[in-house]
């Protein structure tokens, strides 16, 4: 069973810890985990080499102009740190990534589209590193992409995905939330969407629900209480010890009990 469907609410970093450090870099990340944060959400873009790299944004600040991040090869992109605002740090790969956290968090790794060197290289690229850090039961894979989550199943039957979604989604009339994609059972709403009836419902139908980006206590608290699977967050600091201790309702199946990125 993944990690990320059991037990209490989890607590992911949104990029880690963001608003003390740079995103989706290492003081991010290790911020969030000394916070007490479960895990974290994580972005994955290609180089144009094909190294799978954990960065949000298309582009990025190459001295005054905006670069895309899939026309530079890794070295080149470790030429100068990533900036934004007072921030800046170095891009992590995310084999560099696994190598450091391990089996120690949980992770939701978002797979961004984009350009590729080949087809569903990045699909290869993440299903790969997933299998050889064993860490298929501690990540899900998200995706605002239904075509990116039916691949890399079939590429690695063993890796489990969500799917995110926010207003501007299609769903059928009657529906909270789209249909879901070929062996994906999980949904990652925004927080706006997350009602307590798509809660009740997604219990129902044991689909675990991992809300984003939840940054009020209060807030965190309500999801917590209506068995939210994860809350995401920008401020772990303050969100963990908000939800921790929060009962969820009882689970309609024991495999999902307590309400199981992102």
């Amino acid at each position: 069973m993944n990690s990320a469907h059991l037990g209490p609410t989890r607590v992911y970093g949104h990029r880690g810890s963001p608003r003390r450090a740079l995103e989706n870099t290492f003081e991010s990340f290790d911020r969030a985990e000394a916070e007490g944060a479960d895990g974290f959400e994580l972005d994955v873009r290609l180089t144009s080499d094909g190294e799978a790299v954990v960065h949000h944004d298309p582009d990025l600040l190459r001295g005054e102009r905006r670069v895309a991040l899939s026309s530079l090869p890794l070295l080149e992109l470790r030429q100068e740190p990533s900036r934004r605002g007072e921030f800046s740090g170095e891009v992590p790969t995310l084999r560099e990534v696994f190598l450091r956290y391990g089996g120690q968090v949980s992770y939701l790794v978002e797979l961004k589209p984009g350009p590729s060197p080949r087809p569903s290289l990045l699909e290869f690229r993440v299903a790969a590193l997933l299998t050889q850090f064993h860490l298929t039961k501690k990540a899900l894979v998200l995706s605002f992409s239904t075509e990116i989550l039916r691949r890399i199943r079939e590429i690695e039957p063993e890796v489990e995905t969500c799917l995110l979604f926010d207003g501007t989604a299609y769903r059928p009339e009657g529906q909270l939330w789209p249909d879901l994609p070929k062996g994906c059972r999980a949904i990652a709403p925004q927080a706006a969407l997350a009602s307590d009836r798509l809660l009740a419902e997604a219990r129902s139908a044991e689909i675990p629900v991992h809300v984003w980006t939840v940054n009020d206590p209060v807030e965190a608290v309500r999801f917590a209480a209506l068995g939210a699977a994860s809350v995401i967050t920008d401020v772990p600091g303050e969100i963990v010890p908000a939800v921790r201790g929060v009962s969820s309702p009882p689970a309609s199946s024991p495999d999902l009990s307590a309400g199981a990125p992102g």
